[in-house]
């Protein structure tokens, strides 16, 4: 219950997950589309998890007119493909196996952190973006 002297404050929470980070992109067009045309973003508190950080930002960022930032991150998932999030190729993906692999086996008490997929170029495309 909160008391009489403190001030409610509304908070965007957006979960990780590749595909559920698109969704909450419909789901912030939606919030936008009920506020008037220039509106500021409603939120005071604005955190997220992985892909979901990604587009907490985007929408801090974006502050001053929520629907510019819900814009910016409708073009980025309409428009990302599998290539820019890691590399496919099989001479990588063999590599990296392999890599995972033996990190695995020598380390098995130690918590390496080590990937399977080489995401250098998501690194890339968030430097750009």
């Amino acid at each position: 219950m909160m008391s009489e002297n403190s001030t409610a404050k509304k908070a965007l929470v957006l979960s990780g997950g590749g595909a559920r980070a698109a969704y909450q992109v419909g789901v912030l067009r939606a919030i936008a589309n009920l506020l008037p045309h220039q509106s500021p973003n409603p939120f005071q508190i604005i955190t997220g998890v992985s892909a979901g950080a990604l587009n907490a930002a985007s929408i801090a960022t974006n502050a001053q007119r929520l629907r510019t930032g819900v814009r910016a991150l409708e073009y980025v998932w309409k428009n990302i493909s599998s290539e820019q999030v890691y590399k496919l190729d099989s001479n990588g993906l063999i590599g990296n196996a392999s890599n995972w692999v033996f990190t695995f086996l020598r380390n098995r008490r130690r918590n390496t952190p080590t990937s399977l997929l080489d995401n250098m170029p998501l690194e890339t495309l968030l430097g750009s973006l």
